[in-house]
């Protein structure tokens, strides 16, 4: 599952993650597949995460020539 969240974009890591937040929500999932999903969520987090970093890097690159110019 891992290699398969590091290639999604963070418009689908969002939407997958919600999916996850709204059935541990519900409460109907089998305790080990509630521990998958918690795992499966943490690393789409992190995936986000780097993500809007990564955004966040370059536009304070973008920025930074924009403004040496």
């Amino acid at each position: 599952m891992s290699g398969k969240i590091e290639n999604m974009n963070y418009e689908k890591a969002i939407e997958r993650l919600e999916e996850i937040v709204n059935l541990l929500e519900n409460g109907d999932q089998p305790l080990d597949d509630s521990i998958k999903l918690f795992e499966e969520g943490t690393s789409l987090a992190q995936r986000c995460n780097n993500l809007l970093e990564n955004a966040q890097q370059k536009i304070v690159t973008l920025t930074a020539k924009e403004n040496e110019v």
